[in-house]
């Protein structure tokens, strides 16, 4: 078998493509505007990787400035700022080619050196189905409408499920994708793949199998939400089950992304957002799995190898929802997450929040919260509505209509902070834009019964 083994890695390296990268050295120096690529399996593990370079390249890859943005020209961080929201999944121009499914979920975002946001997203007719593929969508800065969407990352007959995209703030974008056998339904066992751009997400490194990622199994449905520590860590959370119901796993990388490790330890939910403390704890808040009737809390004082469980102060959510959790670049962690667990009945559970007369109102959907002290406490606590207008949310919210007490009720949450303070959500179709000194005005108020 090792003879086989070999034999197929120089069938790859000599390829008349000349795609597959066979070393780490050879992965620095190679970079390929690309989105299709074929997989060689060899005994049950994803062995070598085949990219397929464009010759017309996506629409997310074309005319990309690669000049510094000067930050300095967004919303004043000390002035309140909430703008949004508005559709990131575009369907591409008819006649283009492009993949289109009814089904978008999924999303996560970054934010590029050039002043671009870079949102990628999976696209489907059933989660299970091997038509499954990643798309992105770019919005350019000073543009106020994101570009079409267009292919992204796809090997044939595969479901590519799951993706993380996140700029380290140094010039690197990672991104980190869970994809499975070929042939096979369903997101129960996958590779874990990763690759990076220098380029503002023009090229892209080959991607590889990483840690035990190259085995097709459990523990590696990539979560959006990446984080980096203060040491450099990179951290990446994947659910630990293909269930609606268990935990989630971290992958953790002390090198930049060149190696990965599973520490083995269960965070309490799926789909769950995790923070450094100060104190170089890890936090993470989960979905499902509650405890006393609230979303569970999970702390690990050794790096993911054990957790501790615990109630926090929040709502459980459910399904066709997943929240965010991220420290600000002011200091303060954030939660984002939803008021109710129950999509198909968003009224049936809400929160207390105090109005700009001081006055208490309950609203239902998605809010925000504050921690000024770790975790410990969450005072402030803002509904993330626009006020009023009708939507459409995509997967899993559909249509919804916005009040002063009303939000949107569902959706696959991520974010990403800019270098000008601005906080960038997007949900599963929309994207709203806020900042901190937003979060702490008093909310809207509520609607007159």
């Amino acid at each position: 078998m090792r003879v086989y083994f070999g034999l197929l890695l120089l069938l790859c390296v000599f390829h008349a493509c000349g795609r597959w990268i066979g070393s780490e050295a050879a992965a620095e120096e190679r970079h390929l505007t690309y989105r299709h690529f074929h997989v060689i399996d060899v005994d049950g593990q994803a062995a070598a990787i085949e990219p397929i370079a464009c010759e017309t390249p996506p629409l997310w890859a074309r005319d990309v400035s690669q000049s510094s943005h000067d930050w300095s020209g967004g919303p004043k961080p000390d002035r309140p700022y909430f703008e949004g929201p508005i559709p990131f999944v575009i369907p591409p121009p008819e006649g283009s080619g492009e993949p289109f499914h009814d089904h978008n979920h999924q999303p996560d975002i970054a934010w590029l050196p050039n002043g671009d946001l870079f949102a990628v997203w999976y696209s489907t007719k059933q989660e299970s189905g091997t038509e499954l593929t990643v798309l992105a969508s770019r919005l350019r800065a000073g543009d106020t409408r994101w570009d079409p969407a267009s292919e992204f990352f796809k090997s044939p007959n595969r479901n590519m499920h799951g993706n993380s995209m996140f700029h380290d703030g140094q010039g690197r974008l990672h991104h980190m994708n869970g994809m499975a056998p070929e042939g096979a339904t369903g997101w129960g066992r996958l590779a874990l793949l990763h690759r990076y751009s220098l380029d503002n997400a023009v090229t892209w490194s080959i991607a590889r199998p990483v840690s035990s990622g190259a085995n097709y199994q459990v523990r590696h449905q990539v979560i959006a939400g990446m984080r980096m520590l203060t040491d450099g860590t990179l951290i990446q959370a994947c659910d630990a089950t293909p269930a609606g119901q268990g935990p989630t796993a971290i992958h953790i990388s002390r090198d930049g992304g060149q190696t990965w490790s599973d520490p083995g330890g269960d965070i309490r939910g799926i789909h769950a957002g995790i923070v450094e403390l100060e104190d170089g704890r890890l936090m993470a808040l989960g979905r499902g799995r509650p405890i006393d009737g609230h979303m569970p809390m999970s702390i690990s004082d050794d790096m993911g190898r054990t957790w501790r469980y615990s109630a926090s102060p929040f709502p459980p959510i459910g399904g066709g929802q997943r929240l965010v959790l991220m420290r600000l670049r002011e200091g303060p962690l954030l939660l984002v997450s939803f008021t109710s667990d129950d999509r198909r009945q968003p009224e049936a559970r809400g929160m207390m929040f105090a109005d700009k007369a001081g006055k208490s109102f309950v609203g239902y959907g998605m809010f925000a919260a504050l921690s000024l002290d770790e975790g410990e406490t969450w005072p402030v606590r803002r509904l993330l509505t626009p006020g009023d207008g009708t939507y459409d949310g995509g997967a899993w919210t559909g249509q919804f209509t916005a009040s002063p007490d009303r939000a949107e009720h569902a959706g696959y949450l991520a974010a990403a902070q800019t270098p000008d303070h601005v906080i960038h959500l997007i949900s599963s179709r929309l994207h709203y834009r806020f900042n901190l000194a937003w979060l702490k005005e008093p909310n809207i108020g509520h609607r007159e019964q």
